[in-house]
């Protein structure tokens, strides 16, 4: 169920608020769904109640379709599609992947390689798919490790010629899929709401006048290292390494792997980026992460985005001019800024 509070908060009847005496009222409306392995929070301003719950209720739907179809080690249309490639085999390329499969090919392009959905098999290896991690296919991986110019795909069938190749979306589904129900939010005639997928966010609009208010977390530790105002049309990203992790011997293991090496990237506790394509920042914000540090002038450019911040893994914060402009930083943390 979900929670509808009033602007003015006049009078309460279960399940939603109604308001005596004041039509066309303002209601703030919220539903919290578990998809992609995380809480989705929507928040939307409306003044039909009717048609919110109608909302909230196609969403968990479209929600639920898109589990189905890109889940990485679910049974899923990813799944099933990965394992007709395995082996050499040609594979039809479904329908809900066209379309994720060549913005994937596009960013890896322009990312240099660093952002890379071939890795599939390589981050189940490292114990990242609900399994144990497997030192030996790890290093065999390693010795030729796959990048999306090893899939080939003509007339709707895809192949691969690198038989370590696994396709694995966890880069670019999530800002797919938010982007997607941001357009349903907005051609439904919703003109204010912020979705919040476990701290990756899209905004559309205002709350009640006022900017929405979002935190950056912490990555060492509860609370958040700064916060930002954002109205109208926006995005707010972080790839960090606090989330899919665990030690190994002296070593932190987590889910974003360098695709030059193999390995957990080093050097960055997390990667943010604010952009007006949630796509564009959920797959930024992974580059960043993996080689923010050193190359974040290249990354900006090839990707085309001007506000991003990092944070070190010695805690130190490095960000564009424009994110400076921007964000209020509570973390007594050195601070670059960079043209």
């Amino acid at each position: 169920m979900y929670r509808a509070t009033t602007y003015c908060l006049i009078r309460l009847l279960l399940p939603v608020f109604i308001v005596a005496g004041c039509e066309r009222q303002q209601h703030l409306v919220e539903q919290h769904l578990l998809e992609f392995g995380t809480i989705i929070e929507i928040t939307m301003i409306t003044d039909n109640l009717t048609q919110a719950e109608r909302l909230l209720t196609e969403i968990e739907q479209q929600l639920r379709i898109q589990r189905n179809q890109w889940h990485a080690w679910e049974d899923s249309d990813l799944t099933r599609f990965n394992e007709a490639l395995d082996g050499g085999a040609s594979a039809e390329l479904p329908a809900s992947l066209t379309h994720l499969l060549k913005l994937s090919r596009h960013y890896h392009e322009a990312s240099g390689g660093l952002f890379n959905p071939a890795l599939g098999k390589l981050v189940a290896a490292h114990g990242f798919h609900g399994s144990e991690p497997d030192m030996d296919a790890i290093a065999e991986i390693k010795r030729d490790i796959p990048g999306m110019q090893d899939l080939s795909v003509e007339a709707n069938i895809a192949v691969s010629s690198n038989p370590h190749l696994q396709i694995d979306l966890g880069g670019i589904a999530k800002g797919y899929a938010l982007d997607l129900l941001g357009d349903y939010l907005d051609k439904n005639g919703i003109d204010h709401y912020i979705i919040n997928a476990g701290g990756d966010m899209v905004t559309s609009g205002n709350r009640f006048g006022r900017p929405w208010r979002i935190g950056i977390q912490n990555p060492f530790a509860p609370g958040v290292v700064a916060s930002l105002e954002i109205e109208g049309k926006q995005s707010l990203f972080t790839s960090g390494n606090y989330h899919r992790r665990y030690w190994r011997g002296e070593d932190l293991a987590h889910h974003i792997i360098d695709p030059r090496n193999g390995e957990a990237s080093s050097g960055q506790s997390s990667a943010t980026v604010l952009s007006s394509d949630p796509v564009l920042a959920d797959v930024a914000a992974t580059a960043l992460m993996i080689d923010g540090l050193r190359s974040y002038h290249g990354l900006a450019s090839s990707l085309q985005i001007e506000d991003y911040l990092l944070i070190s893994e010695q805690r130190e914060i490095i960000m564009s001019r424009s994110m400076a402009n921007k964000i209020e930083i509570t973390a007594p943390w050195p601070i670059s800024i960079v043209d």
